[in-house]
This record gives structure tokens, C-alpha cells and sequence, in this order.
């Protein structure tokens, strides 16, 4: 999930929410693109749940760009 606040996070907002399973056993990445344009941000929150299962797993973020 991805929000955003304009007031120190106080009323969080919530820009995308993605769910993705990995199947077949060779899809090991998922690439998504989004623009938005959003003004006074004083809080940009990026939450990863490698497993909504609860389960034992991993993830991990190569980039994110702030301009």
C-alpha cells in the first residue's frame, strides 16, 4: 500500500493498493508504474506484506523515485 499526508500523518490517503501472487513458480518480479501529482506532502508511507498468509517470506524495493 502507498498514502500519503498532507498533515504529518495525521489523515493518511491512500494512493494504490496491490495484491499479487507469485505463480507460475518462475514469475519472481512485478513491475507498475504510477504517477500522481500531490501537493503539501509532509508523509509518504510505503507498507510491503510480503505474505498475507502469515507465513515466512521475503520482499524487497530495488527503487522508488521521489522527483
Amino acid at each position: 500500500m502507498l498514502r500519503w499526508s498532507p498533515d504529518g500523518g495525521n489523515s493518511a490517503k491512500e494512493i494504490v493498493r496491490q495484491q499479487w501472487n507469485f505463480s507460475p513458480p518462475d514469475s519472481v518480479r512485478e513491475v507498475e508504474k504510477y504517477q500522481v501529482e500531490l501537493s503539501a506532502v509532509t508523509v509518504l508511507e510505503l507498507i510491503i506484506n510480503p505474505n498475507i498468509g502469515g507465513g515466512v517470506a521475503r520482499a524487497s524495493l530495488k527503487n522508488l523515485r521521489l522527483p
